[in-house]
């Protein structure tokens, strides 16, 4: 696991959105940028809060340096969360692990399948037209 440290500059409760909105610096000197769901990880540690009440807004790095900002929003609740997060955002948080690359190959392949399906049925309807087109010449 990579070694980061992890700052909260800023600390705001929003009572109004039922979160706490937090700035933070991570400081990672020889590894890469840490990835969503380390931070998350961190995140949660430090403030005490569940890791899927945690919502990374951004994570941003300047070119050579060795620190990324990001905002993080850390929710009271589920409820809330999905009243005001998007769809996508929320998708991105979901199954931070290993898990989502496995899924898209299984879509991969059945869209696949699906693809060669319709080409298999368009097929079989010009072969069906071809026919119908000679037997009415023969008559």
């Amino acid at each position: 696991m990579s070694r980061m440290e992890l700052e909260i500059t800023e600390n705001n409760d929003n009572p109004l959105l039922n979160r706490q909105e937090v700035q933070i610096v991570i400081k990672h000197e020889s590894d890469a940028t840490p990835k969503r769901n380390q931070v998350i990880k961190s995140l949660s540690e430090k403030l005490k809060a569940k890791k899927e009440l945690i919502i990374i807004d951004h994570l941003k790095n300047k070119y050579g340096k060795t620190e990324t900002q990001g905002y993080a929003k850390i929710y009271t609740n589920k409820d809330s969360l999905n009243l005001i997060e998007t769809k996508p955002s929320i998708a991105r948080h979901t199954n931070t692990g290993d898990e989502p690359k496995k899924e898209k190959k299984v879509e991969k392949a059945s869209k696949k399948e699906t693809k060669e399906e319709v080409k298999k049925e368009v097929v079989d309807k010009e072969s069906k037209k071809a026919d119908k087109g000679k037997t009415n010449e023969k008559n």
